[in-house]
């Protein structure tokens, strides 16, 4: 699935740079700079934004992408519940997200599963009609759920339509971090037109950053200027691990 220069799912791991920003001028800072370590997607962390509305964030959005023209585009205003940074009503929450999908300036927009059916469906028809990318995703900040219950969790967003299924678990001990691995192992194998996107949160799951390509994840995150989520290492880091495992394994 390519979403502009960057293909999901192909023989290659992306690598992911969030922005986290308050304020335009510190998310405009963050972009250019993420522009110029050159990683395959930039996430833009609305949940970070100060007195986001539904009015502002076209204009805010054309304006990131005035500074990346060349990366896909990732837009998610997290809930506060899987990680977001602060809480929002979910009427506001969906009419800022339909109103990122119908600004034309961003590839792809994360959704939580946990939002149901009743959120996601339409918003993935909507997201769709503008030619837009949907992640379902799954964040666990306190354990690993067990094996099953994650993989009828992908399942589920693959059911409902998601174009790339993303699921984010901190590990208690290093057996979560290997389950995890060969979950998505499995998962691959079950769904191979689905671009994965796994990881063990914090520092424990660094593995699965720097090694999860090799069982089936497809995008990785890195830290440009400030992480999103424990765990994230610079890109640079990253980009080197990632191209030694990949020349020998």
């Amino acid at each position: 699935m390519m979403v502009r220069e960057a293909e999901f799912g192909g023989a290659a791991p992306l690598i992911c740079v969030p922005l986290v920003a308050g304020d335009t001028a510190h998310l405009l800072q963050q972009a250019a700079f993420a522009h110029s370590v050159s990683p395959d997607v930039v996430e833009w962390r609305a949940d970070s934004y100060d007195r986001l509305s539904s009015d502002s964030v076209a204009g805010i959005a054309s304006a990131v992408r005035g500074v990346l023209p060349r990366e896909a585009l990732i837009f998610t205003l997290r809930a506060e519940g899987e990680g977001g940074a602060r809480a929002l009503a979910q009427p506001l929450r969906g009419e800022i997200i339909r109103a990122a999908i119908e600004s034309g300036q961003v590839d792809i927009v994360d959704l939580e599963l946990a939002n149901g059916p009743g959120f996601v469906l339409p918003m993935i028809r909507l997201a769709h009609g503008q030619g837009v990318r949907v992640i379902l995703s799954f964040h666990d900040f306190q354990s690993t759920p067990d094996s099953g219950a994650l993989l009828a969790t992908i399942s589920e967003m693959v059911r409902q339509g998601a174009d790339i299924a993303k699921i984010a678990c901190m590990p208690r001990h290093p057996g979560d971090v290997l389950r995890l691995l060969d979950l998505t192992l499995t998962a691959r194998r079950m769904f191979p037109a689905v671009p994965l996107c796994t990881m063990a949160i914090g520092g424990l799951g660094v593995l699965t950053r720097v090694a999860g390509f090799l069982f089936g994840s497809d995008m990785s995150f890195a830290v440009g200027q400030t992480a999103s989520a424990p765990g994230q290492i610079p890109i640079a880091e990253l980009r080197a691990a990632i191209d030694l495992l990949d020349r020998y394994a």
